[in-house]
């Protein structure tokens, strides 16, 4: 958001208030490079401190907001200090949905979360995994790349089932299995496992401090394409929103980083009065053993089902459209389809299902 505010020429200050002590950085590595040692903290950073100093931008870590003062324009610390501003822009993100009855399970959302599961990893410790979505299973593939034993636990048929579909989910399925996984769908776990606990079960958006200064709320802050709250010269962005998506002439909300970046970055450069509809199609990762999933989509509900190349031998890719028009894609191994996939939903392409299938049809062509 920052970022996007400077870069549409804003001269004014800037102050990035955050409950958490780190410089911003970057949350997907959490489950996938910091637990396999590939990723330091070191390198998990968005931006080194200097270049906050240059783009302008105070830093205020470590100080939770306790309150919007809407009517004075002043932002409320816990520790009872009172900044005032004249845009406001509330970025705060979601939080991992609870496991009752359990004992101190790890929630895998903030990097102290993530600095603890590594060292029960490195100590080779069984962990059980409650939740069989992107962390769940990223986890599970990590414990795994470190030799521990896991038992995944998930309440659908298959993992993933829900933004993937019962095929591409039960192909995953196998592969954990192959890995070693003792993946027992369709079952919740009672709250007496022995070994540690992995909470993958979900988030939801933190609205509290929004609904509370009456900031209109639905499933999440709702913003406009702009990045726009109910209440004037109040924006938000991020997994916090459901944003009108002109993309898909409706409200989303994604959980993933690279919208959230994105999408902040556009909200930051509407606040300077340069702003653009975000209109992207949202994109992630998921690495998983020798696979890369790359998904552009935004999850909504669709009734039919493509598959370009071989199932369940990657390379391949399946498209998920609704009534004929295609609204997602999800590629294992095939990030060439996915890239070019991704600009068909962005131009909102023709492309029937029969050429999203053949492997021998060059997707650049519906662009033209």
């Amino acid at each position: 958001m920052a970022a996007g505010v400077r870069d549409a020429g804003f001269q004014g200050e800037i102050l990035l208030a955050g409950a958490e002590r780190e410089l911003p950085y970057e949350r997907p590595h959490l489950s996938k490079g910091f637990l396999w040692g590939t990723v330091p903290k070191g390198s998990l950073g968005l931006r080194p401190r200097e270049q906050y100093r240059e783009l302008g931008v105070e830093l205020v870590l470590g100080e939770r907001v306790a309150e919007l003062d809407l009517e004075r324009r002043n932002i409320v610390l816990e520790n009872g200090t009172s900044i005032g501003w004249d845009l406001l822009c509330i970025t705060t993100g979601s939080t991992a949905r609870r496991l009752d009855g359990f004992d101190d399970p790890i929630y895998l959302r903030e990097l102290p979360d993530a600095q603890r599961l590594l060292s029960t990893l490195e100590r080779g410790e069984h962990i059980n995994v409650v939740g069989a979505g992107f962390i769940g299973c990223e986890v599970a593939a990590a414990a795994r790349r470190r030799s521990c034993a896991v038992t995944m636990f998930e309440a659908l048929a298959q993992p993933l089932q829900r933004v993937l579909g019962p095929d591409l989910g039960a192909y995953l399925a196998v592969v954990h299995r192959e890995h070693g996984v003792d993946l027992r769908t369709q079952t919740t776990p009672s709250p007496n496992l022995e070994g540690p606990v992995v909470a993958g079960v979900g988030s939801s958006p933190r609205t509290e401090l929004a609904a509370a200064a009456g900031i209109a709320i639905d499933g999440g802050i709702l913003v406009d394409e702009l990045g726009r709250t109910s209440v004037p010269d109040v924006y938000a962005a991020g997994d916090a929103t459901r944003f009108w998506s002109p993309l898909y002439e409706e409200r989303v909300r994604v959980e993933h980083f690279q919208t959230a970046q994105r999408q902040g970055f556009a909200a930051g450069r509407a606040m300077a009065g340069a702003g653009a509809p975000f209109a992207e199609a949202p994109w992630f990762w998921s690495d998983q053993y020798d696979l890369n999933l790359q998904y552009a989509g935004a999850g909504l509900a669709w009734d039919e089902t493509v598959t370009r190349g071989t199932f369940a031998r990657p390379p391949f890719s399946v498209f998920y459209l609704r009534q004929g028009s295609l609204l997602a894609v999800a590629g294992i191994n095939d990030h060439h389809t996915v890239a070019r996939a991704r600009h068909l939903l962005e131009a909102r392409a023709n492309v029937t299902a029969q050429q999203l299938a053949d492997p021998g049809f060059d997707l650049r062509r519906a662009l033209r």
